[in-house]
């Protein structure tokens, strides 16, 4: 009886947001129903914290994690293309997953294939002791058993907020968070930078190789999210720093992939944002050519906003940044570049009680849309981050559903 309460309860839910579909935004490029469900999503009731990587033929991959039963969890994935959705496919079921609403897998691919998906692996030393999981599929039987650890510590910390871009089909650059410094720190203690999160990179291949170890930054904010994009063979990579004084404002650095060297790391912009501990929101960079953007959530000069720079000389220089929102933004942003030098931004905002994950264009010459609502959920941090992509001429826009049911939602927004 529970069961079948459940199912109509869901029914109507989905009934209200189908209904909605009649409520149209007219206002610039962004001209389609507030929301269209892809009805073939084939993430199931208890999935949550979807990713989506777009590869060099235009396939989309969406990874997500699935809550099964106690502490049983199942890492998934599939594709988008001209068909739809690909059925789900499971790389691992484990019950020794580290989930973490901020935190979560994510999958790059090549070619049209997955390359390699990322996970965190709980380990003994602590609540917050976890490792990072790079898999590649094995050929033989299509299964993820090659799993390499890319830091090779050991120590009971966290690692985590990985983001990775392929080099080849078997070959991958990730950069993460890295606890090892603060071996010995109790959970939540700053004060001492001698024991300080570093951000470190690493080239991982299938066969166990991890190559050109680097630091990027001996000193970083503890738990926002990294991103990772590649720019004419070389990469930019994004995150949020920390200066003895505890300003957290994001910083970028570049990657040669010829001398496997990372260039100094510098500020996007001076925020200014003081704070005593990490805000767990972390930027995310987007490349056209020689173009670059990169979106952020700050809370300096306590407005809190989201804000957008852009960059024309391939992230050497940026403008000054762009409001996209202030009132009631909560950041987990996400952005994507056009080829026409438009920006479509996405960001969750808070309206009364629920979190409407918005979406926005920005034109070439920096002049804003009207933005739109693509999806509810709650404001909470078990809504997680919303996620989008530009599949053809559709912006596919990913979040988690919280309530009626737990689960992964993606909808279809046409340009």
């Amino acid at each position: 009886m529970k069961n079948r309460q459940k199912l109509i309860d869901s029914s109507k839910y989905l009934l209200l947001l189908l209904t909605i579909t009649t409520l149209w935004s007219c206002r610039g490029d962004l001209q389609q129903p507030v929301y269209q469900y892809i009805l073939d999503n084939p993430a199931e009731t208890g999935s949550q914290f979807p990713y989506l990587f777009k590869d060099n033929t235009g396939t989309l991959f969406m990874s997500w994690i699935t809550y099964i039963d106690e502490d049983i969890h199942a890492l998934q994935f599939a594709s988008y293309g001209e068909g739809g959705w690909s059925v789900a496919q499971t790389v691992r079921v484990g019950t020794d997953f580290f989930v973490n609403w901020a935190d979560f897998p994510s999958m790059v691919g090549l070619g049209g294939e997955p390359v390699a998906v990322q996970w965190l692996r709980k380990v003994e030393g602590g609540p917050y002791a976890y490792h990072v999981q790079i898999g590649f599929q094995t050929e033989e039987t299509g299964g993820w058993e090659k799993i390499i650890t890319p830091h090779l510590d050991g120590t009971a910390t966290e690692h985590g907020f990985v983001s990775m871009q392929p080099l080849a089909s078997d070959r991958v650059l990730a950069i993460w968070l890295d606890g090892r410094e603060t071996d010995g720190r109790e959970h939540g203690e700053y004060d001492d930078f001698s024991k300080s999160m570093t951000l470190r990179s690493a080239e991982v291949s299938s066969d166990g190789e991890i190559l050109r170890k680097n630091v990027i930054d001996h000193t970083v904010c503890d738990c926002c999210q990294t991103d990772l994009a590649e720019i004419e063979g070389d990469f930019l990579a994004v995150y949020r720093g920390r200066s003895e004084d505890e300003i957290r404002d994001i910083k970028i650095s570049r990657y040669a992939t010829e001398t496997g060297e990372w260039g100094e790391p510098f500020l996007v912009h001076n925020d200014g944002w003081q704070i005593q501990g990490c805000p767990v929101n972390g930027p995310r960079i987007a490349v056209d050519e020689n173009r670059v953007a990169v979106i952020w959530y700050t809370g300096a000069e306590e407005n809190p906003g989201v804000k957008l720079a852009r960059s024309a000389d391939g992230g050497l220089t940026f403008h000054e940044p762009i409001l996209i929102a202030d009132e009631g933004a909560l950041g987990r942003a996400d952005l994507l570049m056009d080829g026409d030098g438009s920006i479509y931004v996405s960001w969750l905002q808070q309206i009364g009680d629920t979190g409407h994950v918005r979406l926005k264009k920005i034109g070439p010459d920096g002049s804003p849309d009207e933005a739109i609502t693509v999806g509810i959920t709650s404001s909470t941090r078990r809504s997680g981050f919303p996620r989008i992509a530009k599949v053809d001429n559709q912006i596919i826009v990913a979040w988690t559903q919280t309530e009626p049911l737990l689960r992964v939602r993606t909808a279809r927004v046409d340009i």
